[in-house]
């Protein structure tokens, strides 16, 4: 890559990245539909790490995850009930999303643009569950609440729908990855039928 094309790289990174936060963050209704706001960010991390592999999946999970927390990071309440916010969570959990969405599925995916969607359905799946079991254990422990939301509630009114908007706002960001992406073309020249050197490397580790 010569330095005109790392300079694309960077610029549209970056203004991917600051668009998707603060759009998230500043217009939630504008983006609401079945009673869910679409995690813009959670699906640019996604489909970052799954069309364009594991190092820029991880370096846009990191950064994505920093400005979550510094936007909406989780509260939990410290000694005496007082709240604390916590941060580098999001920072933690978008670094995984973005190495997972790169290498899971790869074989048999191998980064089609058409399938790229059921990609952003598992990792928002898998996000969305963990997210209630962490939740749940956490009020279990602290015991501030006795019972946590229903199965049923969890998944038809929680999970479901979420996943739902997350596809919807996932497809113009696919045509927005493609025409207009942080690679000419929207393809990596080091990906050669879902596979790439930095990949193996990972897998070595």
């Amino acid at each position: 890559m010569n330095k005109k094309e790392r300079a694309r790289q960077i610029i549209v990174y970056a203004v991917y990245i600051t668009s998707v936060c603060c759009l998230q963050v500043t217009f939630p209704d504008v983006f609401r539909l079945f009673g869910r706001t679409c995690d813009l960010m959670l699906v640019f991390v996604v489909l970052s790490g799954y069309l364009f592999g594991t190092k820029d999946g991880i370096v846009v999970g990191l950064f994505v995850g920093m400005l979550r927390d510094y936007f909406s990071g989780p509260v939990i309440s410290g000694i005496n009930r007082a709240p604390v916010a916590v941060l580098g969570i999001g920072l933690l959990a978008f670094f995984y999303v973005g190495l997972l969405s790169s290498v899971l599925f790869r074989k048999r995916f191998r980064r089609k643009y058409n399938q790229a969607v059921l990609q952003v359905i598992f990792i928002s799946a898998m996000y969305y569950s963990l997210g209630h079991i962490c939740s749940m254990v956490y009020l279990k422990v602290s015991k501030n609440i006795q019972t946590y939301h229903s199965l049923k509630y969890i998944l038809f009114s929680s999970i479901l729908p979420q996943i739902l908007v997350n596809v919807i706002a996932a497809l113009p960001l696919l045509l927005l990855l493609r025409f207009a992406g942080p690679y000419k073309k929207g393809i990596r020249a080091g990906l050669v039928d879902g596979y790439s050197m930095e990949d193996r490397r990972w897998q070595k580790i």
